[in-house]
C-alpha cells in the first residue's frame, strides 16, 4: 500500500509543475499582449508589425535513458483527465510521455523514502547471503549434499537458487534482485 507521505509528495510535484507551466502561460499572454499593443502602433504608422517573439519552451526534464520499458497501470479518472489536460495544452505529444514525465518527478520527489527502501532492501539481502552460507556451512559440517536446482529447472544466474517455483513471468531473482534473461 502507497503512503500518504509519498502521495502527497507526488501531488506536490505534479502541483509544482503545473504551476511553472501555468507561470509561463500567464508570461506568454504578457509578451503576447505587449506584441500586440506595439503592432497597433506599427499599422497606425502604416508599416507591417514584425512577427511576434518565440516565446522559450518551459524545459520539461527528460528522463535518464531511453524509455524502452513499457507498463501498464490503472490509475483514477482524475489523474487521466490531468493527463489528458497536458496533451491537450501541448505540454506532452502523448499520454505516454506525459505518464513517463510524471513518474520521474514522483520518483524524485520520493528520492528519500526510496534510498531508504534502497538500503533496507540491500540489508535484508546481505542477511538472506548470511543466512545461505550459515546452512551450507550447517549441510556440509553433517554431510549434507550440497542444495542445487534441478537440471532444467529455472536457476538464478547469480545466486544459483531454484526459481523453479516461481510464476514463469518473474523478471527478477527475489533472492539477490538479480533481473533474469527472458530465455
Amino acid at each position: 500500500m502507497i503512503s500518504k507521505d509519498m502521495i502527497s509528495a507526488y501531488r506536490e510535484a505534479l502541483n509544482e509543475m503545473l504551476k511553472r507551466y501555468r507561470d509561463m502561460l500567464a508570461e506568454w499572454r504578457s509578451e503576447f499582449d505587449k506584441w500586440t499593443n506595439r503592432a497597433k502602433e506599427e499599422i497606425r504608422r502604416g508599416s507591417i508589425p514584425p512577427l511576434p517573439p518565440i516565446p522559450k519552451v518551459p524545459p520539461i526534464s527528460q528522463l535518464s535513458g531511453v524509455r524502452s520499458n513499457v507498463v501498464a497501470s490503472r490509475i483514477r479518472d482524475e489523474d487521466l483527465k490531468v493527463v489528458d489536460m497536458l496533451v491537450e495544452a501541448g505540454v506532452f505529444k502523448t499520454r505516454s510521455e506525459a505518464i513517463a514525465y510524471l513518474v520521474s518527478e514522483g520518483i524524485k520527489a520520493c528520492r528519500d523514502i526510496i534510498d531508504e527502501v534502497s538500503s533496507t532492501l540491500e540489508e535484508i539481502r546481505k542477511i538472506r547471503r548470511q543466512a545461505e552460507e550459515q546452512i551450507e556451512r550447517l549441510r556440509g559440517k553433517i554431510r549434507l549434499p550440497e542444495v542445487k536446482a534441478e537440471a532444467g529447472g529455472r536457476v538464478c544466474p547469480s545466486c544459483n537458487r531454484d526459481l523453479s517455483n516461481l510464476p514463469e513471468d518473474i523478471q527478477v531473482c527475489p533472492y539477490c534482485g538479480e533481473r533474469l534473461s527472458a530465455d
